[in-house]
């Protein structure tokens, strides 16, 4: 189980709930946001990301963070210019 402020996603039973509801997302999104809370303190790039994800295709990361934005509501992660991605607790502060 993974938490960040009111943030809590839970890989055992693949679900993630916000603010004690439960998020709608892909199981792809699910494990993005696991990844990006596991690495809270470091900015990710594209490619790592996707091959942490075990995604063919980096670019992909984009479309799911995208997405997640979209479902969550909340600028949630903050662009590093020209290094990639870091998750942004405050977001989530409860």
């Amino acid at each position: 189980m993974y938490e960040l402020g009111a943030l809590v996603v839970d890989l055992d039973s693949y679900s993630a709930r916000l603010d004690g509801h439960d998020l709608e997302i892909s199981g792809s999104q699910l494990e993005l946001l696991a990844v990006l809370i596991a690495n809270k303190h470091r900015v990710m790039d594209r490619d790592e990301l996707a091959k942490m994800l075990g995604l063919q295709h980096a670019r992909t990361v984009d479309v799911l963070l995208s997405s997640l934005r979209h479902r969550i509501g909340r600028e949630f992660v903050r662009n590093v210019r020209s290094r990639g991605w870091i998750i942004d607790a405050t977001a989530f502060a409860s």
